[in-house]
């Protein structure tokens, strides 16, 4: 490929059609699908952008394609020009349909193709045209676009009215935010030509050219059968691979060849000109090795299949007629663009741009017989007239150039579900697949971007791992034409519980057994503070890595050894997020005190008095009034003001006494008879 070829850009067609017919040129499209008729060629393209459309959609105008195995339409042709009588075809259709192309891009390669339903470069058929002047051949264009992985791939169709042959020319532009490395294309056929008549699958393969720098640029590899005897195929038919371009390669042999770098390395089949080979079942295969395809870097390149028997020599002449839009919004580099027309050929061009005349240019075509129209920007082209040679066309259809459409989208959001990762996301929907876009956002006041981001195959920006909080101003940017939301998003997420605290806890050791069981479970509602219960669960743990870990108290009865201070971890965990807090608190086991009060008598008179005479009897507990308090009770009665530890026994009867430790509560009740 020269550089200008590598520079052209994509290009659009010139007229959107579903049902045009010319003479005895026609184009429609139905049901997704493109098909197009000359007088000596009848061609169907699907959805897949290659050959073979259903038959019970054929237009009624259309041949039949004598197909018994697959209700599919490749291609007919008629070389005898005979009326339809004896013709050629299906080409490809019968038995196992293997027709299509692959691209090659790092060592990946993605097939669009008739064989096993093959459609790995998601894609449609885009425009169906014709093209009439007074100067050049009329010419049915069918118009199909893909993207695969940031590229996009746009395929013409083209027959002429008396023409034998279909030019496929392709665009090829890296949209993606990389460059592509070791780029190839292949497009590969099994020819079965006239199977239906003859009942052989089997045709004869020839390389009569392969381009090479010492000789020249053709490639064409032939696939022919013989006359079958009957009537219908009196001349046998014939289908080639032609192209003119020092990149590409011809070669036949394999079948479902689908890597489009061994097909170019001719890896296991044959490449070398003249080889010839007899009665094969094999594929014709044509491949391109276009190298890296750079950032917004395009390449275009164009091949044919010829429909009677060629030789070198032949050079098909076809002109036709594009537009690219500009490439950036309000942007002034929009195209018309002729090409097909005479190397070095003076031609004399006018147009009226929004109904405003733009006078008598001159254009010379380049070495490839190319004009550009250049320098244009969006809007409405024309009347657009084409004079040379004493010929002077008019072409009345008009060339809408369109700026970039502005990015069409919606922004919603996710909220963040894990407690210990931020993990909330924007989400943009509604762009185009595999399109670099810039976003800005302002997140509580402060400006993000804009960030360059690719949208994937389902046309989604997706910015993941944002904090929560509010998000506005959004604009997306895309071929400098910026599209504003004013809506406001706030992305949430589920928030640590609050833990609120557990007053420290006091427990004595009652029986003096230094066991002691506690039911945790009664302290739920000092760390649930006002929430609810049932939205929490609430556990205990004997340290800080047992709450994380999980590692539970058994809560409902804990067990405590000895007069000491335990330290706990209660935890408050929610129940739909797993979120959760924990907090310490101390559970402190004190003994009572220990004492004792004896039996003791009192000496009575004969009347029952106390005899005075001797010493009345003192119960004494021998603890520290200090650290202290004392209860003393007889015949279950508080005795008011006794608060000593001692009390003297005055009356017989049943005596008690509760002594309570002052620092921790803890309290004994002993009894005494006197």
């Amino acid at each position: 490929m020269n550089k200008l070829q590598k520079k052209l850009f994509p290009l659009l067609l010139f007229i959107i059609s579903i049902h045009q017919i010319n003479a005895q040129l026609e184009v429609y499209f139905i049901a997704g699908e493109a098909w197009a008729k000359g007088d000596f060629v009848e061609i169907g393209i699907n959805s897949k952008g290659v050959f073979g459309t259903q038959v019970a959609n054929k237009p009624t105008s259309f041949h039949d394609n004598r197909e018994l195995d697959n209700l599919i339409f490749g291609f007919i042709a008629n070389p005898l020009g005979d009326g339809w009588v004896d013709y050629d075809g299906d080409f490809f259709t019968p038995g196992s349909p293997e027709e299509g192309f692959s691209i090659e891009m790092d060592g990946i390669n993605y097939n669009n193709n008739n064989a096993g339903d093959l459609f790995q470069i998601p894609g449609e058929i885009e425009d169906v045209n014709i093209i009439s002047s007074d100067c050049f051949e009329d010419t049915a264009q069918i118009f199909w676009q893909g993207n695969i992985e940031g590229v996009n791939i746009k395929r013409y169709y083209s027959i002429t009215k008396d023409g034998l042959f279909i030019q496929m020319t392709t665009v090829i532009k890296n949209l993606s935010s990389e460059n592509k490395t070791n780029v190839f294309w292949m497009h590969n056929v099994d020819p079965d030509n006239n199977v239906t008549l003859s009942g052989d699958y089997s045709t004869d393969m020839e390389i009569i050219s392969q381009a090479s720098s010492a000789t020249d640029d053709i490639c064409l590899v032939q696939a022919s059968q013989a006359p079958a005897g009957a009537p219908e195929d009196r001349d046998g038919s014939n289908v080639s691979l032609y192209a003119k371009d020092g990149d590409a390669r011809v070669s036949y042999g394999g079948f479902d060849n689908r890597n489009a770098g061994a097909v170019w390395n001719g890896a296991g089949l044959t490449s070398v000109e003249g080889s010839t080979t007899g009665n094969v079942d094999e594929a014709i295969s044509l491949a391109y090795s276009i190298g890296n395809l750079e950032i917004n870097e395009t390449v275009q390149f164009t091949y044919y299949y010829i429909l009677e028997d060629v030789d070198e020599s032949f050079i098909p002449f076809i002109v036709n007629a594009f537009q690219e839009n500009p490439t950036t919004y309000l942007g002034t580099d929009g195209m018309i663009v002729f090409t097909g027309l005479t190397a070095g050929e003076s031609y004399t061009i006018n147009y009226l741009d929004d109904g405003v005349l733009v006078p008598d240019t001159v254009y010379v075509a380049n070495a490839n017989g190319d004009i550009f129209i250049t320098g244009l920007n969006s809007g409405s082209y024309t009347n657009i007239t084409i004079s040379f040679s004493g010929c002077t066309t008019t072409v009345d259809t008009e060339l809408i150039l369109t700026d970039p459409p502005l990015p069409n989208y919606t922004v919603s959001s996710e909220d963040f579900t894990n407690c210990d990762t931020v993990d909330g996301k924007l989400i943009f929907e509604g762009l185009t697949p595999n399109t670099i876009y810039a976003v800005t956002y302002t997140f509580e006041g402060t400006t993000f971007g804009p960030v360059d981001y690719e949208a994937d195959i389902n046309g989604e920006i997706i910015i993941s791992d944002l904090a929560g909080g509010l998000y506005t101003d959004f604009e997306v940017e895309q071929y400098e034409g910026i599209t504003l939301s004013a809506v406001i998003i706030e992305i949430f997420g589920p928030l640590t519980p609050i833990s609120y605290p557990i007053p420290n806890q006091f427990f004595c050791d009652e029986d003096y057994d230094y066991l002691t069981t506690i039911n945790l479970n009664l302290l739920n509602d000092f760390i649930l503070g006002p929430d609810t219960a049932s939205d929490f669960e609430i556990t205990y743990h004997a340290s800080e890595q047992d709450a994380e870990d999980g590692i539970n108290l058994n809560a409902g009865s804990y067990e405590t050894t000895g007069d000491n201070t335990y330290t706990i971890y209660a935890k408050k965990t929610e129940s739909l997020s797993d979120c959760f807090s924990y907090i310490p608190f101390d559970i402190t086991v004190n003994i009572p005190p220990i004492f004792d009060i004896n039996d003791d008598f009192l000496c009575l008179n004969s009347d029952d008095t106390v005899n005075t005479e001797y010493e009345l009897p003192v119960l004494d507990t021998e603890l520290d009034n200090a650290t202290h308090n004392f209860e003393w009770f007889f015949e279950g009665t508080l005795i008011p003001g006794e608060t000593s530890s001692q009390l003297t026994a005055d009356t017989p009867g049943n005596y008690s006494v509760t002594a309570t430790i002052i620092a921790t509560t803890c309290n004994f009740t002993q009894d005494a008879i006197i």
